[in-house]
C-alpha cells in the first residue's frame, strides 16, 4: 500500500509524460495561446493577431482535427492566418501534433457540440443538417437567393433569405423566408448528425398565402466514404392546408478541394403531378483555409409537368464562424 502510494506521489510530482498534450501544449504553444489556453499570451509575448481562447467552444469545436493537425504541422502562414502562428512539423512526430491538437481541442470542456467531422459539403437541395454561421449567395435560372444563418448556441441556427427573379416581370422581389433548425442528435462515432427544423414563408413579393415546411435533414460519412445528406419536408399552405410531401437525397465524394455530388428531388404533392429532378454538380473550396467555397451544377428534370428544361445552379458561401472575408486565402 505504501509501495503505491509513493508511485502515485511521485507521478503527481512529476506531471503529465512529456509527449502528452498536455505537457507539449505548455512546450509550444503557452508563451501565446496562455497557461490555460484562454488567449492571454505572455507579457513578453507581442502578437498581431489576438491567439484564439481555446475555451471558447463554438471555435474549437467547429473544424475538424485534421484541419487543426494541418494548421499545427504548416503553420498559419499555409492557410492564409497569422504569421504569428509556427509551423511545427519539423518540431514534432505526426502523433505528438495529433495528441496537442486533441488536448487544445478538449479545453473547451463542454458536452454536447456537433463536432466538425460533421459540417458536410453544402449541397444544393438538402438542408444542412449542422448548424452554420454562413452567408450564401445562390443562382438559379433567373432566381437569385440571398441567405443568412446564424448558429445560436450549441445545436440552434437561425435562417433569413430573401428571393428575387429577373425574368421580365414588373415584380422582381420574389419574397422571404424565416428558418429555425435544432440538431437533435450527433454522433462522432458513427459520423451522422440529425436535425429538425421548420421554414415560414410569409405573402410578399410574389408569395399570395402563408407557407409553413417542417422538415428533417440528416448527413451521414460512413467509413469515410461516401457524404450521404438528405431531407424530408412537408408543405403547408394558408388556403389548402397540407399540400405535400418533397424527398431529397445526395451522395457525394472528396477528392481534395473538390466534392463531387448528385442529389435526387422527388416532390409529391396531394394534388397534381409528381415531379422527379436529378441535381449533378461539384462544390470546391475557394479559399485556403476552406471558410469561402462554391458550387456549380444543374438542374435536369426527369417526371414532372412539361416543360421540363434544364436549368444551371450555382452558389458561392463565406462562412464567417471561421474568419474574416479576406483572410485565408
Amino acid at each position: 500500500m505504501l509501495a503505491g502510494l509513493a508511485l502515485a506521489l511521485t507521478v503527481a510530482v512529476q506531471g503529465p509524460p512529456p509527449d502528452s498534450g498536455a505537457a507539449l501544449f505548455a512546450s509550444w504553444c503557452k508563451s501565446c495561446h496562455g497557461a490555460d489556453g484562454r488567449g492571454t499570451p505572455a507579457a513578453s509575448t507581442r502578437l498581431e493577431v489576438p491567439p484564439a481562447d481555446l475555451h471558447e467552444c463554438k471555435g474549437s469545436t467547429a473544424e475538424t482535427e485534421d484541419r487543426w493537425v494541418r494548421i499545427v504541422t504548416q503553420g498559419g502562414a499555409a492557410f492564409g492566418l497569422s504569421l504569428d502562428m509556427p509551423a511545427f512539423g519539423e518540431a514534432g512526430t505526426p502523433a505528438q501534433i495529433r495528441a496537442v491538437v486533441r488536448y487544445a481541442r478538449s479545453l473547451c470542456g463542454e458536452q454536447g457540440w456537433p463536432p466538425g467531422e460533421l459540417n458536410f459539403p453544402r449541397a444544393f437541395l438538402a438542408e444542412k443538417a449542422y448548424p452554420e454561421d454562413e452567408v450564401v449567395i445562390t443562382d438559379q435560372a433567373r432566381g437569385q437567393e440571398y441567405i443568412y444563418e446564424h448558429r445560436l448556441g450549441k445545436r440552434f441556427q437561425f435562417e433569413a433569405s430573401a428571393r428575387t427573379a429577373l425574368d421580365g416581370q414588373a415584380q422582381a422581389f420574389d419574397g422571404v423566408t424565416g428558418a429555425l433548425k435544432y440538431n437533435v442528435w450527433n454522433s462522432l462515432e458513427r459520423r451522422a448528425l440529425v436535425s429538425l427544423g421548420l421554414e415560414a414563408t410569409p405573402p410578399l413579393g410574389r408569395q399570395d398565402v402563408w407557407e409553413v415546411e417542417p422538415f428533417l435533414a440528416f448527413g451521414a460519412h460512413p467509413r469515410r466514404a461516401l457524404v450521404v445528406q438528405g431531407e424530408v419536408v412537408s408543405t403547408w399552405e394558408e388556403s389548402d392546408g397540407f399540400s405535400g410531401m418533397s424527398y431529397r437525397l445526395g451522395v457525394g465524394h472528396e477528392l481534395g478541394r473538390f466534392v463531387p455530388m448528385l442529389e435526387a428531388g422527388w416532390t409529391v404533392p396531394t394534388t397534381g403531378e409528381r415531379a422527379l429532378s436529378f441535381y449533378p454538380q461539384v462544390w470546391i473550396r475557394l479559399s485556403r483555409l476552406g471558410h469561402v467555397a462554391g458550387s456549380c451544377g444543374a438542374e435536369l428534370p426527369a417526371v414532372g409537368p412539361e416543360p421540363r428544361h434544364p436549368r444551371l445552379i450555382a452558389f458561392v458561401l463565406w462562412d464567417f464562424g471561421d474568419a474574416s472575408l479576406f483572410r485565408g486565402w
